[in-house]
């Protein structure tokens, strides 16, 4: 099956078949078109603060056609930024969460929507990501993984897998080592492709097999994609550091700004470590 980006790719659901079909009904447009307005509003509003210019148009909204809004800018998010002290919205701060970096208690909380089939998800995990381990390091940022599978008719499939290679510990190996597997353009088998990534980190793939069609890597990975549309995200990656918003694979210097002007905020110095 091919793994192109469907044009016009709404936020639906997918059948472990690979059939389509709106999560929920749909309940979840109301939630989704009133959150989606303050997110794209507020991010256009606030462009300027951190990076000087007009939004850059990135994100999956923009290879699919589902916006014509910027979606490339930083921007106080739902709410605004969370006070000093105050933690941070939509975070969970589960010590056992196995989709996370970072201390539970680090006063900045990026929480990330992502889809495994999002080139531009794909460019912030192997360009962005590695540039912010110092924050996770220094005990100043923790990074929560949330699903949104909205890209292919089997974006699903695949986080569902990252869950069940989470079970045997290798979630963020999964995570680096599938993104790098789809790295190039083109149309592949993701059964294959998932294969390959199982050989590649030794997992057993009898119990990978058995635990991504559990009941409860389902229940994982909705639970996220609700959560998602509860706030209004509508394309990935999308991005909540302290409840600011960051839309789009953004350059790094966008994420050192919302990350040390939270900290700031926090009370913890002016970025970069811990003072």
């Amino acid at each position: 099956m091919s793994d192109a980006p469907k044009q016009g790719a709404q936020p639906a659901g997918r059948s472990s078949g690979g059939g389509t079909a709106a999560r929920g009904g749909a309940s979840w447009k109301v939630p989704l078109a009133a959150g989606a307005a303050l997110l794209l509003v507020t991010a256009a509003v606030a462009v300027v603060r951190f990076t000087g210019g007009p939004a850059e148009e990135t994100g999956a909204a923009q290879e699919a056609g589902a916006s014509d809004a910027p979606s490339g800018s930083a921007a106080d998010g739902p709410g605004d930024a969370a006070p000093a002290g105050a933690d941070a919205p939509m975070a969970r701060r589960q010590a056992d969460d196995p989709t996370a970096l970072g201390d539970v208690d680090a006063p900045v909380v990026m929480v990330v929507y992502s889809d495994y089939h999002c080139p531009y998800c794909g460019r912030w995990v192997q360009e962005t990501q590695p540039e912010l381990a110092h924050y996770v390091e220094s005990g100043d940022l923790r990074i929560e993984w949330r699903d949104f599978p909205v890209i292919t008719d089997t974006s699903e499939d695949v986080a569902r897998a990252s869950r069940a290679a989470a079970e045997q510990g290798a979630f963020w190996e999964f995570h680096e080592a599938y993104y790098a597997a789809t790295e190039e353009p083109g149309e592949r088998d993701t059964e294959e492709t998932l294969a390959g990534v199982v050989d590649e980190l030794g997992l057993d793939a009898g119990r990978f097999d058995e635990d991504r069609a559990a009941d409860a890597a389902a229940a994982q990975v909705e639970r996220d994609f609700s959560e998602g549309l509860s706030i209004g995200v509508t394309s990935t990656p999308a991005f909540l550091i302290n409840g600011q918003a960051v839309m789009g694979a953004q350059p790094l210097e966008v994420f050192e700004a919302v990350i040390d002007s939270s900290l700031e905020a926090a009370g913890t110095g002016d970025g970069g470590g811990r003072q």
